[in-house]
């Protein structure tokens, strides 16, 4: 079952990981979604201009029939998913079966989007 939640987090910025923490990619100018092997971040929509509604769950479930913004694998150590701020505030959360994940990403927008979709196998 997916969830889904809207938030407006601080530097407009989200953070998918393991439960047990990350390292995180570089910062390069002007990519919406970076990654390591521990870590995605995601910019979304600007904090002061509202919320963005992400959505988390299996792949099957999730995808909106076109192609991802990113598609990789993320280490899951501990079997858990989760989707916070920069600041470790968790927003989302999902158990995955094994120590690695296939994420999928779908955005509404190429640099400022409101709707984010995080599909997982």
């Amino acid at each position: 079952m997916y969830s889904y939640t809207r938030v407006a987090p601080p530097n407009s910025l989200l953070v998918i990981s393991d439960a047990d923490g990350w390292t995180p990619p570089e910062f390069k100018r002007g990519e919406l979604i970076l990654s390591t092997s521990s870590c995605i971040t995601i910019g979304c929509r600007m904090f002061v201009d509202g919320e963005t509604l992400v959505v988390l769950g299996s792949a099957a479930e999730v995808d909106p029939g076109e192609p991802p913004a990113f598609e990789g694998m993320l280490e899951t150590p501990n079997r858990k998913v989760v989707v916070s701020t920069v600041e470790r505030e968790t927003v989302l959360e999902s158990r995955v079966p094994g120590i690695r994940a296939h994420v999928r990403i779908w955005v509404d927008h190429p640099k400022e989007p409101d709707k984010i979709v995080i599909g997982l196998t």
